[in-house]
């Protein structure tokens, strides 16, 4: 197979994650290096008290039918069939960790596509880029996915390691504090990959859902001559009040949060019901608005690069 083509393209990704390396490379180290020190601190600290009210639940059972829900998995706990009558705890062990990560990303790639195509312009390195024979189009393009999907990876990546992590440090700690007999290999595998798919696949969910808002925050990025986060949120914000004071309606509301609610709606379904996955892609793809954002969010593309290519300076 001829990559000759692809070739540009790769350079072009690997152009974008050697300038944002703080960005998708540092930040998931640092989260997972806090998430993996405050795991060591909670399972150190965590072991006595622990002990201390499971002995107290022994000896008082009263006070173990009054927790009520949470007897149950206490009680398997205790009698150390956890991972044979309670599955769940397994994904949420991975869920646990993937959170903070996801919380993070949100943040960092709406930085990242908020500020791509206005640092070029606002240290004039984009004069440098323009006497390279790289389309803007390609150039635009590859900030998007890279921004939506390609820098992303990293981070989850690094969620699926750390989960990983934790799941090995939770079996052997429980196994070796209270005896709980651990799960088989084939269990921990088909949980683990499990979870590897449904957080990849809702995370291509959310990043498809949530195209028009990526679209949006590259389009102020381009355009905005000194804040492109006052463009990004600004504008919005303004044009939604003034449609509701004269107007009085909320169609604009209704526009951003459609997609951003269906983005992390999916997002939370493909965590909480990993083998559901397949099922919620028919019914996104099945869904007229998924269509419709994707159409906004080219047509928003190609203002971005209607700008990169024609007001490129500040």
């Amino acid at each position: 197979m001829n990559l000759t083509p692809w070739r540009p393209v790769w350079m072009q990704c690997q152009r974008e994650f050697w300038e944002s390396r703080g960005t998708f490379l540092r930040t998931p180290l640092w989260v997972a290096a806090v998430i993996a020190a405050l795991l060591v601190m909670a399972m150190i600290t965590g072991n006595i008290e622990l002990n201390m009210a499971l002995n107290e639940l022994r000896g008082a059972p009263d006070k173990l039918r009054q927790l009520e829900d949470g007897a149950d998995l206490v009680g398997a706990l205790m009698s150390g069939d956890l991972f044979s009558s309670h599955p769940q705890v397994l994904r949420a062990a991975l869920v646990a960790i993937a959170i903070p990560f996801i919380l993070t990303l949100l943040l960092v790639s709406q930085v990242y596509l908020l500020g791509c195509l206005y640092s070029d312009r606002r240290d004039k390195s984009i004069l440098f880029w323009k006497s390279l024979p790289v389309s803007e189009t390609r150039v635009v393009l590859t900030k998007l996915a890279f921004g939506a999907l390609i820098g992303p990876g990293v981070f989850l990546g690094a969620s699926l390691l750390v989960g990983l992590l934790h799941l090995l440090m939770l079996l052997g700690y429980i196994s070796w504090q209270l005896g709980v007999v651990l799960p088989d290999m084939g269990s921990l595998i088909g949980t683990f990959l499990g979870h590897s798919l449904a957080l990849v696949s809702g995370w291509l969910q959310f990043s498809l859902w949530f195209l028009p808002l990526w679209a949006w925050l590259m389009l102020a990025s381009a355009y905005a001559k000194k804040s492109p986060f006052l463009v990004a949120f600004g504008i919005p914000a303004a044009a939604m009040v003034l449609e509701l004071w004269l107007l009085r309606s909320v169609q604009l509301w209704n526009a951003v949060w459609v997609p951003t609610h269906r983005s992390f709606e999916g997002l939370v379904q493909a965590l909480a019901e990993p083998q559901a996955w397949p099922g919620q892609w028919g019914q996104t793809l099945g869904t007229p608005a998924f269509w419709f954002g994707l159409v906004v969010a080219a047509g928003i593309t190609l203002g971005a690069i209607w700008l990169r290519n024609n007001r490129y300076e500040l």
